[in-house]
């Protein structure tokens, strides 16, 4: 990957703060070196990963509760002395991204909606993949939204293929013909470590939404930057963190006791 640009000393790199939204240490620890690794010598990074919530994120339920613990690390990271230029949320399908720029005020860049952008960029229609039928489900809503339906054949799970790179390969480069689609977008946090491996074996083209949403928010985290972060006040907040009613400007509301209660 080449990169947009070139700084010469550590004051002048752009700050990232890498978001991995479930609560699996060996997941952030391979985001952080997949980001490490593409922005050597140009970012500083610091990857989070969530306190509380899933350590796989695979339904609905738990791509809730990952969009309250993004807010909650996110406003932690900051509280701790984070001043980040750009947000990357390190997951494909993107849990709480809206709310995450809203509260930060900050450029925030999806695995999801970076990779779907960029591939229909390109000429001709797209495969997405993952690894995961809910996950299937919630990408087909993300299409709708950006509205990019005519550019996406189909969307297709690997959860019966995705331990073998060569498995994966041959079915999706099958679904995509199938298609007609002229390229594969493969994505999920999980499938970094296999996905270069993946991408050899195939013989239609694999866009690697992973990269695609590092250099994205590297591009943005060189626009200028708020002096400030936070959203509005939000006004009273109950059993929130304190770093994080402290980012959205709430007072924490007042502990009330039932008559006769503990």
């Amino acid at each position: 990957m080449q990169l947009p640009f070139h700084c010469s000393s550590r004051e002048s790199m752009r700050r990232l703060l890498v978001i991995n939204p479930n609560t699996s240490i060996g997941v952030g620890n391979t985001i952080d070196a997949l980001v490490r690794a593409e922005t050597a010598g140009v970012a500083d990074v610091r990857t989070v990963t969530a306190d509380f919530g899933f350590s796989y994120i695979s339904t609905r339920v738990a791509v809730s509760i990952a969009a309250h613990a993004v807010l909650d690390a996110a406003a932690r990271a900051i509280a701790e002395g984070a001043a980040p230029d750009a947000i990357l949320l390190a997951c494909f399908g993107d849990p709480g991204r809206e709310a995450l720029a809203e509260m930060t005020r900050l450029p925030v860049v999806g695995f999801a909606e970076a990779g779907l952008l960029a591939a229909v960029d390109l000429p001709g229609t797209s495969l997405v993949a993952t690894n995961g039928t809910v996950w299937c489900e919630m990408l087909s809503e993300l299409v709708l939204k950006l509205g990019i339906g005519d550019r996406i054949a189909g969307i297709r799970s690997i959860e019966d293929v995705a331990d073998e790179p060569t498995a994966v390969a041959a079915f999706l480069a099958g679904e995509a013909e199938a298609l007609g689609a002229e390229r594969i977008v493969l994505g999920g946090a999980g499938l970094i470590p296999s996905l270069p491996e993946v991408a050899e074996l195939s013989p239609v083209p694999i866009l690697d939404p992973h990269r695609v949403a590092i250099g994205k928010a590297l591009r943005l985290a060189s626009l200028p930057r708020p002096t400030t972060v936070g959203a509005p006040a939000a006004g009273e907040t109950s059993g929130l963190s304190p770093h994080l009613a402290g980012l959205l400007g709430g007072s924490p509301a007042p502990i009330r006791r039932l008559a006769g209660g503990r």
